[in-house]
């Protein structure tokens, strides 16, 4: 393969990478509809037996919402879940909750 090759083939995978990260680091600023505990533990209960990554919104007094809380559920412990994110792992309480999503592995390639 030449160099010439070999070069537009790594801008193009570059190309549709950064739209990958694009949308991994989105910031989302919405508020989502609060979802019952039944759901919620319907939620983490699926989240648990695919081992897949969550996405949890907390109840919040500020008037706008804070970040996601992104990773996987490294334990749970009474009404306490541990999820480790990227940077570490943090405790959150159950009742603390509002919204929680399973969010399933995408390849950069399909987005």
């Amino acid at each position: 393969m030449s160099g010439k090759q070999y070069h537009n083939m790594k801008k193009w995978r570059g190309f549709f990478l950064s739209q990958h990260i694009e949308q991994l680091e989105k910031v989302e600023d919405e508020w989502e509809e609060v979802m019952s505990e039944e759901l919620v533990y319907q939620v983490l209960n699926s989240v648990i037996q695919n081992r897949s990554t969550l996405a949890i919104q907390q109840h919040s007094s500020d008037l706008s919402p804070g970040p996601y809380i992104i990773g996987r559920i490294a334990a749970v412990e009474g009404d306490l879940l541990h999820v480790q994110t990227n940077e570490n792992i943090q405790v959150i309480e159950l009742e603390s909750i509002r919204y929680v999503e399973e969010r399933k592995f995408q390849k950069w390639f399909e987005a």
